[in-house]
């Protein structure tokens, strides 16, 4: 009776989770994004929000120079620290159709400024000079960043410049260069030079003061088809085998992102009659989408019901409730909340041994929705359990008998009981013959002696 009333209840409970309406997820932006690659991250939970092959290994161009970036931080401690610009390194890019910055051979600028020559209108000639200047050479800062690559974690990048150009085994992917990215935006001169839609660049021995502008038009608000007012930055790319391509990142009402978009190309906007950079423009509706649409939301409550499991050696209950430890929040799209998730326990036991106390932790359950992980919860025991000493022992037994060396020993003790019984038998056959004969020799000398006395 006990068992049909706790199936009734759990068949109750499974009905009313499918009548609920469940929101489809839908992890893209209403519009399609054209670039090759494009990955969007919540940097507030490391969510990959959206993932279009993120992981195809393709040539990175300019965006390499994050990489070049974070190895002269990781290697520079004072930024201010002055550099003689060489010639062989400009030497290495001429005819090359690199974007430069106007260093000349000779000048005298500090490490910071060539940071700033490099990220802020891509110079490639300032990657040269950094990496010829911490290195010693091109080659040994090129063995550096693959070091600092596989150091981060990275396995599917590998560099052969430090500025970009293309080179047939000069790829990387959007995940790893977004790891690459977090790690240099740890340096808060990295993060100050990237958001710069403009940097003043005092005079040298070489050349006069002037203004470097950015490539980078969601940060620079005169490129009003492209600027993005919640965009902090970070570098642009381009070149023939790599098309379009733009690392950034954006702060909205506490929410906080970092896109990737790579090989885009121009495509017409028919409405306007303008060729635009699909590398921006992707990058513009993987924000918008995610800043308007997105949300956390408790996707778990504390006590919330997910699952049961059989109890063992207890007369109270034949199976207890497994509920959520504690609320989890989780990015979603508005308007979902607990009711739109389901629950697949992780190991999850066939049946627990009482005793136990609520709240005790039994396994893991991953939270998904619409066939996507979005979080994970611990699953602990709603209520207690006593343990009933009957049942334990009973099963004790059980277990005991149904082991195949008690089975063994049963046999073994059996026939030596047959093969005592057996030997008694035996011995008791010989000592009545023996009495027997004994009883017949003893006849036999008592009519010998009869016998013999008549004679006389």
């Amino acid at each position: 009776m006990k068992k049909s009333i706790i199936f009734i209840t759990l068949l109750t409970i499974l009905i009313s989770t499918l009548i609920i309406p469940v929101h489809a997820m839908n992890y893209t932006p209403d519009e399609p994004l054209n670039c090759k690659v494009d990955l969007l991250i919540n940097l507030d939970s490391n969510t990959t929000v959206i993932s279009k092959s993120a992981d195809a290994k393709v040539a990175p161009a300019s965006l390499t120079k994050i990489m070049t970036a974070l190895v002269v931080l990781q290697n520079c401690d004072d930024l201010e620290r002055t550099v003689v610009v060489g010639s062989e390194a400009l030497e290495s890019l001429y005819n090359t159709g690199s974007s430069l910055s106007g260093l000349k051979s000779g000048e005298i600028i500090s490490v910071y400024n060539l940071l700033c020559c490099m990220l802020i209108p891509s110079g490639n000639d300032a990657a040269m000079v950094l990496a010829c200047e911490i290195g010693g050479t091109a080659e040994k800062f090129v063995d550096m960043m693959n070091a600092a690559a596989a150091k981060l974690g990275c396995k599917n990048t590998h560099f052969d410049n430090p500025h970009g150009l293309d080179s047939a085994t000069h790829l990387t992917t959007a995940n790893d260069l977004a790891v690459i990215t977090r790690a240099a935006l740890k340096y808060s001169a990295f993060e100050k030079i990237v958001a710069n839609a403009t940097y003043d660049l005092p005079e040298t021995n070489k050349n006069k003061a002037r203004t470097l502008v950015t490539t980078n038009h969601m940060i620079n608000k005169t490129r009003v088809s492209y600027y993005y007012e919640y965009c902090k930055g970070i570098k642009t790319g381009s070149t023939d085998n790599a098309g379009k391509c733009l690392i950034s990142y954006a702060s909205k009402n506490g929410y906080n992102y970092l896109a990737v978009a790579m090989g885009g190309d121009y495509r017409l906007n028919e409405k306007e009659k303008v060729e635009e950079n699909q590398a921006f423009m992707d990058t513009l509706k993987m924000y918008k989408w995610a800043f308007d649409n997105l949300s956390y939301e408790a996707v778990a409550k504390q006590d919330q019901y997910v699952t049961s499991v059989p109890v063992n050696f207890c007369w109270d209950m034949d199976s207890v409730r497994l509920v959520s430890k504690s609320e989890v929040l989780a990015l979603i799209p508005k308007g979902n909340d607990s009711q739109s998730v389901s629950f697949i326990p992780l190991k999850k036991p066939e049946s627990i041994d009482a005793p136990f106390k609520k709240g005790e932790y039994v396994c893991d359950a991953d939270i998904m929705f619409s066939g996507v992980k979005i979080g994970t919860t611990k699953l602990v025991v709603a209520e207690d359990a006593n343990l009933s000493v009957l049942l334990y022992g009973k099963a004790i037994l059980k277990k005991i008998t149904a082991n195949t060396v008690f089975k063994i020993i049963i046999v073994l003790i059996v026939l030596g009981i047959v093969i005592y019984i057996l030997e008694f038998i035996r011995v008791n056959r010989k000592r009545r013959k023996s009495r027997e004969l004994k009883i017949v020799k003893y006849n036999e000398l008592e009519r010998n002696s009869s016998n013999k006395k008549k004679k006389k």
